[in-house]
């Protein structure tokens, strides 16, 4: 009987061992979950925050580059970011750009950062014209310098001075009214 008694005890022991064990494991893997899960929460916030941190805010400046490429003039003028603006990063507002691009502008991100946007528009060729002298007689290009826009019958030597010696160097004329309020004062 006493053998019976020492082979119970010993596997009630080593049960009671075997359970002991297993409870450790099983706690020991739900702390190494829960460790998991609050680094996981803890990297989805940090990487919240980063995100919250390069978005376009009402504290942004927003700096409005307007290039001309034919000139090489660069404007610049800063304000605070415009409200259809806020709360875009980097690709939400370069894909803005991108559709709002005329026939007339282009638009390019020059610098992005939540304190300060630089976005450039730049003219394109179609509605800037340049008024070249060519055997003494104003003629109208486009802003590529080789299309003829329009011939005119205007003579150089008609024109004030100073006129004469920019249209010799090839005048630059920003837009279609500006061209025609010229056309309209110098034809007879």
């Amino acid at each position: 009987m006493r053998k019976v008694l020492f082979s119970i005890g010993i596997f009630a022991f080593l049960c009671v061992l075997s359970v002991g064990f297993y409870s450790s494991y099983k706690i020991s893997d739900m702390k190494m979950k829960m460790t998991h899960l609050e680094e996981a929460l803890d990297e989805k916030e940090t990487r919240e925050t980063q995100y919250a941190e390069k978005l376009i805010t009402k504290d942004t400046r927003c700096t409005i580059e307007e290039y001309d490429r034919y000139s090489g003039n660069l404007k610049e003028e800063t304000t605070m970011a415009a409200d259809n603006l806020l709360g875009m990063d980097r690709t939400e507002l370069e894909n803005f750009l991108k559709k709002s691009q005329t026939m007339y502008y282009q638009y390019s991100l020059v610098a992005f950062s939540p304190e300060h946007v630089v976005i450039r528009q730049s003219r394109t060729e179609y509605e800037t014209y340049y008024l070249v002298d060519e055997n003494g007689v104003v003629q109208v290009y486009k802003g590529d310098r080789k299309t003829l826009y329009e011939p005119t019958q205007i003579q150089t030597k008609d024109l004030p001075e100073d006129l004469q010696e920019e249209i010799q160097n090839g005048k630059y004329v920003e837009s279609q009214e500006e061209l025609y309020s010229f056309l309209e004062n110098y034809s007879s």
